[in-house]
Parts: structure tokens; sequence; C-alpha cells
């Protein structure tokens, strides 16, 4: 038998692929899911990083103004620094992640009628990346700013 003659037999005979779409089903299933899942994770990472930003600089500036006037500045800030990291914790996002300034544009916070600002700024790694010493990998940073009047 010559090799034209294996090759039109082998052709007419067809091979069986029973099996090979679950195998293909499989595989593309597996490179289509991982990066949706993977960017679900960015989202979602970042959707809770503005809540986070938003509810603790809204916090902080309540601490603050709401502290008494009994109580000096330092003690205000200790209380709105902790109320920072108690809304950040309960999103997941450690301390290391935000960094929060206090401005007030009249130039004093301790007076009747002073406007009290906080933004608080969350860095929001990505997803499934560890970091390496002194290396952090950076998806976007939320920021969040919140006012507060003193009333005494």
């Amino acid at each position: 038998m010559t090799l034209s003659e294996r090759l039109a037999r082998g052709l007419r005979q067809g091979h069986d692929e029973s099996g090979s779409s679950l195998v293909e089903f499989i595989m593309l299933a597996v490179l289509v899911l991982i990066p949706v899942i993977y960017f679900i994770l960015g989202v979602a990472a970042v959707q809770a990083a503005a809540y986070a930003s938003l509810g603790a600089s809204d916090q902080a500036a309540r601490m603050y103004v709401l502290g008494g006037e009994d109580l000096g500045s330092d003690e205000r800030s200790a209380r709105s620094q902790a109320a920072v990291t108690t809304a950040l914790a309960d999103f997941g996002i450690g301390p290391e992640q935000a960094e929060i300034t206090m401005s007030c544009p009249a130039g004093s916070c301790e007076d009747d009628g002073d406007v009290v600002a906080f933004t608080v700024e969350v860095r929001v790694p990505v997803p499934l990346i560890p970091e390496f010493g002194s290396w952090r990998s950076t998806l976007v940073t939320v920021s969040s700013t919140s006012a507060q009047v003193q009333a005494g």
C-alpha cells in the first residue's frame, strides 16, 4: 500500500473527536474567566478604598469638631486618627496604605465658625501582587475630603 493510498483511507475514515469539545471548553473558560475575575477583584478593591476614604475623612472631621472645648487640639487629633484607623479597618485597609492631612482654610481650627477639613488618601495595591521590600505596587490612589464647622 502506497503513502497516498494510506492518506486517502485515513481521510475517508475520519478521526474520533469525542471529548475534545470538553477540553476546548475548559481551556477557553480558563483563558476568559481568569482575566475577568482579576478585573472584578481590582474594581472591588478600588470601590472599597473609595468608600473607606469617604467614611474615614467624614468621621475624622466629626471627631475633631465634636471633641468638645475641654479637650486640647492634640487629644482631638488623636481621636480623629483613631476614627480614621477604625473606618479603614472596616474595609480591610491598613493604616500604612492611608495618608491623612488636616487643614484649616481660615488658619485656626480652634475658634467657633472655623472650618476643619480632613483629606484621606488611600493607596490601592494591585490585587494578588505582593510587596517586595520598599517596592509597593499601586493600582490607583483614592482621595476624599470632608469638612466640618467648629462650633462651641
